[in-house]
């Protein structure tokens, strides 16, 4: 698929008439807060750096430029992005379809900026493009295929896109009030509950943060059960130094994955819940290890697997920002800034395009954009745009 600069430009997220406001809203807060954010570290927590330079408020917002005219040369025009597997370096597989992860994961980052007022109608639209493109590719039973050969088929290894296409259609009926999303996020929840087993952590992670995501539509307390399961089950594959024992060897953005499920999972327990403080100190632990594998430049480590020229921090910014926002701890605002300052200068994300982890870029540039135009009180402390504060309440 050919870029076309012309056309791009016409059409770049970064060219919408939200982008044009939410670098004006940016401006002001740059202004306000005389130009940087100014960030504080405490002792605490095991960070490997111990200074990142605060970020002026408009780079990050060139950081997100481009990463959306990456993305928009991506998309293929009816909700997906990609050409699969042959965005690949190595082409594991004989396969162009593009990939209902790499759509969840760009619907994920439009539905972010939408509910936190960073949109207008051109990105609600391409996030409903996205919603129906998913949907189209449900299987009657609920579940989506992986896509290694075009036609697609269902494995247990389905839990990937199956748990991240349900979350993302759950989030879009709380944000976007479309019954057929409910629907299809129900669905996938039937067939997640009945799915064949396996040992992944990192797949059991999936599972937990798409019960977790129904979970804040719903609000059927069935669910929590079912979560707290899945917690426990990966809480028993976790090792004494904060990683997860998987049948194949995680790198840290799939740790992170699991970690920012765990966060989502400790947020859902009530004060006194029998297994609360248990899960705590899995994310404690967690944390710690995303924490401990971080670079002084804000990148990240391969952890158990070998380090790809091509590794750079999606899913564990993501994780920081949640757990900057459970946790309410300053100390994540350091990590926070070198991860973004890392993925913004990442070769990948202003020289040559590396297709095969831009969903992962979109999604986490998409959190840290909300993350540093977040609202603030006149004391400096962040308001979640996200959602009520007693919900982040640890």
């Amino acid at each position: 698929m050919g870029f076309n600069t012309t056309t791009h430009l016409r059409f770049c997220p970064c060219n919408f008439p939200f982008m044009n406001r939410c670098l004006a809203f940016i401006m002001g807060l740059s202004l306000a807060w005389g130009g940087q954010v100014q960030y504080a570290r405490h002792d605490a927590l095991a960070f490997k750096a111990t200074y990142h330079a605060p970020l002026d408020t408009l780079t990050v917002a060139r950081y997100w430029q481009a990463t959306a005219i990456h993305s928009e040369a991506m998309y293929n025009g009816d909700g997906s992005w990609g050409l699969g597997y042959a965005d690949w370096p190595t082409k594991p597989y004989p396969a162009d379809h593009p990939l209902v992860r790499v759509a969840a994961r760009h619907v994920l980052g439009l539905l972010t900026l939408i509910e936190a007022g960073l949109s207008d109608s051109a990105m609600i639209h391409r996030a409903k493009m996205g919603l129906n493109w998913l949907m189209e590719r449900q299987t009657d039973e609920g579940a989506w295929p992986l896509y290694t050969i075009n036609r697609g088929t269902v494995t247990t290894k389905s839990i990937y896109p199956t748990a991240l296409a349900g979350r993302a259609l759950s989030r879009a009926y709380r944000v976007l009030a479309n019954p057929r999303y409910l629907l299809a996020a129900s669905r996938a929840q039937v067939w997640q509950e009945v799915r064949p087993q396996d040992d992944s952590p990192l797949h059991h992670g999936l599972a937990l943060a798409g019960i977790l995501e129904h979970y804040r539509t719903v609000r059927e307390v069935d669910l929590v059960a079912r979560a707290v399961k899945e917690g426990l089950i990966i809480l028993n594959r976790q090792l004494p130094n904060g990683s997860w024992n998987d049948p194949t060897a995680l790198s840290t953005d799939e740790h992170a994955i699991i970690a920012e499920a765990l966060l989502m999972l400790e947020q859902a327990l009530v004060e006194g819940h029998p297994h609360r403080r248990r899960i705590r100190g899995g994310v404690n632990a967690a944390l710690n290890f995303l924490l401990e594998n971080q670079l002084d430049d804000g990148n990240f480590t391969s952890g158990q697997a070998e380090l790809s020229a091509y590794q750079v921090p999606t899913f564990e910014l993501a994780a920081l920002v949640q757990a900057r926002q459970v946790r309410r701890m300053e100390e994540f605002d350091l990590a926070i800034t070198g991860a973004v300052r890392a993925l913004g200068t990442h070769p990948s994300n202003t020289g040559a395009l590396w297709r095969g982890t831009q969903d992962g870029r979109f999604l986490a540039m998409a959190h840290a954009l909300v993350w540093f135009t977040r609202p603030r009180d006149q004391s400096g402390a962040a308001k979640s745009a996200l959602r009520p504060a007693a919900d982040d309440s640890p």
